[in-house]
């Protein structure tokens, strides 16, 4: 997406006012978010295609959760580099209150599609237990992840890796 009239590509995350051109009024710029805070978390929207294009796409014999690990746990330094130099990383944003709550709200709204494209692709209903399951923990290991990246940002991976062993071992055994 590009602002009209101008060379600013505003699908890139946490872009700042000060990299718009001029020419471009800010209520345009803000018109492509949904919210203002939106501005400094990027869309996200490509993070949720990807995971239901991976439902989608996968092997009727592989579990879905098999099939989106990949995805999650993608690295995400080639976007990271690809952000303005002086943009402040996640960790950095989350320490807002209305930004942390927004990101809240997106997960809530991710994980109504995931379950809804969970249901649609085994054949089950929206209101069925297991569709809304199985996206409740996905959208867990997102926040999770999340977390770590705010609070030991250099581990966000290991703990992404941790989550989704604990979650393929079925939770039968944990604490036990």
């Amino acid at each position: 997406m590009r602002i009209a009239g101008g060379t600013q590509d505003v699908s890139r995350p946490a872009l700042g006012l000060r990299e718009i051109k001029k020419d471009v009024a800010p209520r345009t710029f803000f018109g492509y978010f949904e919210t203002k805070e939106d501005v400094f978390l990027g869309r996200g929207d490509d993070r949720l295609e990807m995971l239901v294009r991976a439902i989608r796409e996968r092997d009727r014999r592989q579990p879905i959760l098999t099939a989106i690990q990949p995805v999650l746990l993608q690295d995400r330094e080639p976007v990271r580099r690809e952000r303005a130099a002086r943009a402040p990383e996640l960790p950095e944003l989350l320490l807002h209150p209305a930004i942390a709550h927004r990101l809240r709200e997106r997960w809530n709204r991710w994980e109504d599609l995931l379950a809804e494209a969970i249901a649609k692709d085994v054949g089950a209903r929206t209101t069925d237990p297991e569709p809304r399951v199985v996206a409740a923990a996905i959208a867990g290991a997102i926040r999770i992840a999340s977390d770590a990246a705010r609070e030991q940002p250099n581990r966000r991976k290991k703990v992404a890796e941790r989550v989704f062993a604990l979650l393929a071992s079925g939770l039968a055994t944990y604490g036990a």
